[in-house]
């Protein structure tokens, strides 16, 4: 019994500075969004020195404010266009280069490097492409005919398609990348037994291959999907959510709405908001997806 306790106290003592940073890092900033998110506080209005104002805010927010759902609408709509296109584009360069071939680890080095570099950085390197008359990617579309007197961030749909068209870029490496695991990790034997058959390569990969890596996609498309809910670094680069609103998401009307306004009790309550929603939308997915065990058969 004497080991036992020593052994708990001294499990205590080595959890103990995690625990604490746990709740700094964690706890305490919940705790006080919270608290902001019943008061009227702001630092632009003198008038609003965090008062408290109940759910006012939440009815505010949930009743009467159009930007709000305008934005979530727009982050919904980015998320579903850019996430499954990834998926399908990162599936197929996975089964392209799932192979032996010369120069393989040159080619997904190369194919890596989007997703390596620092969203804040594409970016700015992408604004440098799609810059006014003097952009790389500019020069060529003027040949065209396209944006001459405009530019491509200067339309809402453009704008919109462009952010896109970019997240794609950068993050199909990200869902190629862990579908390639999952087909490395495969087992051999049903696949060579279906070549042996005489089943195609499409025939293979729909009904060996798909179905085993089922549970790699809904984890790759999961972890796509909160990232692609949460896009900042590239929006604010590039068009800071313009023109107008066209490109505002829920990430940058939280930024505008703390750090620009700087309501802080309002933008408090839009962080809170937007977590819960993110956990109910997070709880439905798992239970759709995982569904329920078979019952094990008992045998006589």
């Amino acid at each position: 019994m004497v080991h036992t306790g020593s052994t708990r106290t001294f499990m205590w003592f080595c959890m103990g500075p995690v625990l604490l940073l746990l709740i700094i890092v964690a706890v305490a900033p919940v705790t006080l969004a919270l608290i902001d998110s019943f008061r009227d506080l702001s630092l632009a209005m003198p008038s609003k020195r965090g008062q408290f104002v109940a759910l006012d805010n939440y009815r505010d927010l949930l009743g009467s404010d159009g930007n709000f759902y305008r934005s979530l609408a727009h982050t919904a709509i980015f998320m579903m266009i850019a996430v499954p296109i990834e998926l399908a584009l990162g599936l197929l360069i996975a089964l392209w280069i799932n192979r032996e071939f010369t120069g393989r680890r040159l080619v997904l080095t190369i194919l890596m490097i989007p997703t390596m570099i620092a969203p804040v950085v594409v970016g700015m390197i992408w604004r440098f492409f799609l810059m006014p008359s003097f952009g790389v990617l500019t020069v060529y579309m003027n040949r065209l005919g396209l944006f001459e007197e405009t530019s491509v961030f200067s339309g809402a749909i453009t704008a919109f398609g462009a952010l896109i068209i970019i997240d794609i870029w950068e993050w199909t490496p990200f869902i190629m990348l862990i579908m390639l695991a999952g087909l490395s990790a495969l087992p051999q034997a049903p696949i060579e037994a279906a070549t042996i058959d005489g089943a195609s390569r499409w025939q293979i990969f729909r009904h060996i291959q798909l179905p085993m890596l089922f549970p790699l996609i809904v984890v790759a498309v999961m972890l796509r999907a909160i990232d692609a809910s949460k896009v900042f670094d590239t929006i604010y680069v590039l068009t800071g959510g313009g023109p107008g609103n066209a490109t505002e998401v829920i990430s940058t009307f939280a930024y505008r709405t703390n750090f620009i306004r700087w309501d802080l009790g309002y933008g408090a309550a839009v962080c809170l908001v937007l977590a819960f929603a993110s956990l109910v939308v997070a709880a439905l997915f798992f239970k759709t997806v995982s569904g329920k065990p078979k019952p094990v058969e008992e045998t006589s």
